[in-house]
Order: structure tokens, then C-alpha cells, then sequence
């Protein structure tokens, strides 16, 4: 949006300044403007390519572009297929929120109900932004091209850590 803002403002101070001088200002005005529109859709169209979901042996890694977020198994109460309409409901969402979700709501997400957050639940908003965190609860949601694959896979890693951890716990005990 700042880079139309800011091409419109320099186009029509360019036409204004073949008439007069004292518009000059407004030239240089919308050609900064024009610029800082350009770089900030560069830098969300880069970062936007960043992120993903991996699951590990050990635990399950969110990467965002400014910082990983990782949790273990252990925080994980439940995973269950939703649909994106039912997680964020359209009566709720307003304006560009909603104009955003709209292409969204017929789309399966994960949604992965935690028995608590691995950071404050502000840091994660802030690193994370409001869609990936559930709206209602504790847990994460996420919007992957193959939710069947990553519900597959958080299944799978998820039932190799209690079969550890429960192995582990009897050798304690057998000590």
C-alpha cells in the first residue's frame, strides 16, 4: 500500500513541479515514501518464505523469521484436523483481519492444544502474529500444504517420545 501511497505522491508532485518549484519537497517526499513501500513488501515477501513446522525426534520446532520456537512433546495435550472457519470464526474477525481469512476458512489446519506455552504467550503473539496461536486454550495452529503429513508425522514423533520416556522410567525403577 506505502508503495502506491508513495509513487502516486511522487508522480503528481513531478507534474505539479514542471509548473512550479515549491512542490520539489513533495517529489522527494513521495519518492522516500515510494522506496519505503517497495522495501517493506520485499521484506514481507521474503519473510513469508521462512517460515515452517518440523517435527523432531526430541521435539517440535516452529521457525520464524526472527527466531526459532521450540517445544517438546511433553507440553503436547492433543492434536486434532480443523477447519480454519472453525478455529477463527468469520462473526469475529473484522476488516483486513477478515479480508485475509476469507481465502482461508475452507482450508484443514492442525491444531495442537498444549498443556502450556514454552514462552509468554505475549512474545509468542508478537514473534508469531494472532493466527498462530489458538484463540481459545493453549496451542499452536497451523496451516500447512499437507496437514495429513504433519498430523502424521506429530503422531508418530509423539508416540516414539512416550515409548522413550516410558523405557526410561521403568529402567529408573528397575535401579
Amino acid at each position: 500500500m506505502w508503495l502506491i501511497v508513495g509513487i502516486m505522491l511522487a508522480v503528481v508532485s513531478a507534474l505539479f513541479g514542471l509548473v512550479g518549484r515549491d512542490v520539489w519537497l513533495l517529489f522527494w517526499a513521495g519518492i522516500v515514501i515510494a522506496v519505503f513501500g517497495l522495501a517493506r513488501f520485499l521484506f514481507t515477501l521474503v519473510l513469508s518464505r521462512i517460515p515452517y513446522v518440523q517435527c523432531t525426534p526430541r521435539n517440535v520446532k516452529i521457525q520464524t523469521p526472527f527466531m526459532p520456537v521450540v517445544f517438546s512433546y511433553k507440553r503436547i495435550e492433543n492434536t486434532r484436523p480443523n477447519n480454519v472457519h472453525d478455529v477463527f470464526p468469520p462473526q469475529k474477525q473484522k476488516g483486513e483481519r477478515k479480508k485475509m481469512l476469507e481465502t482461508l476458512w475452507g482450508e484443514t489446519a492442525i491444531v495442537v492444544d498444549l498443556k502450556g506455552y514454552p514462552m509468554s504467550k505475549s512474545l509468542l503473539r508478537t514473534v508469531l502474529g494472532p493466527y498462530l496461536l489458538t484463540p481459545k486454550g493453549t496451542g499452536f495452529v497451523f496451516l500447512v500444504k499437507d496437514w495429513m503429513a504433519l498430523s502424521r508425522q506429530l503422531a508418530d514423533y509423539q508416540e516414539q517420545w512416550r515409548t522413550r520416556t516410558s523405557v526410561s522410567a521403568a529402567q529408573r525403577v528397575r535401579q
